[in-house]
């Protein structure tokens, strides 16, 4: 990302919260990287402990309370930085959702080129599809069923949540390492948004019946 300038005393600097030179609040685009503007490396592998650390050390310093005398200007760049502030610790904590945000990063979003089921997951959404269907006849010995398959799934989940983390923690560099690298992420989050549907289905199916 491009550099800014500030707005009250024009020193032009790297994307952060406050002016460097005069201390002065800055409204930043809403484009701005998280990674660069929280001062983390540039990889997907973030030290949760230390960012919540960040993020409330910079909520308290951009909330709007702190600026009684602030100009308009002032105002809207801490109400603006606050809400940027939130949205990256919102999605930089979380791996799965660090996973989506650094592939829409790499320009690989999840969505490109990937709109069938995972293979993996094929037969396992045809049978949770034949479960539900049997629910709505008759709970039965269905139900229990159905409670073991989610607990199952969300056993799953946490998995592959866990093998997101280990997947951002050792991200390769450059070459075909990253070529790998990206298509498993994807997969993964693939499958993830695939598990949380049929947990949603389920969880709403034992609720009605």
């Amino acid at each position: 990302m491009g550099r800014i300038r500030c707005w009250r005393c024009s020193k032009e600097q790297s994307p952060a919260f406050f002016c460097t030179e005069c201390g002065a609040v800055q409204m930043l685009p809403s484009n701005t990287d998280y990674l660069e503007v929280l001062g983390l490396p540039d990889r997907p592998s973030v030290d949760v402990g230390a960012l919540k650390e960040t993020w409330y050390e910079l909520t308290r310093r951009l909330h709007p309370d702190r600026f009684p005398n602030a100009t308009p200007e002032e105002l809207r760049a801490s109400v603006a930085g606050s809400a940027l502030l939130n949205a990256a610790w919102q999605t930089l904590r979380d791996p799965e959702s660090r996973g989506r945000w650094w592939l829409e990063r790499q320009s690989e979003p999840l969505g490109k080129n990937n709109n069938q089921v995972p293979p993996a997951l094929a037969a396992l959404v045809f049978e949770v599809q034949e479960e539900l269907l049997e629910i709505d006849e008759g709970p039965g010995k269905v139900r229990d069923s159905l409670e073991e398959r989610l607990e199952n799934l969300e056993s799953r989940r946490e998995s592959d949540r866990t093998r997101i983390e280990e997947i951002l923690q050792e991200w390769p560099a450059d070459g075909d390492e990253k070529s790998g690298a990206l298509a498993d992420l994807k997969n993964i989050l693939s499958e993830l948004s695939y598990l949380a549907t049929l947990v949603r289905d389920i969880r709403r199916a034992l609720k009605e019946a």
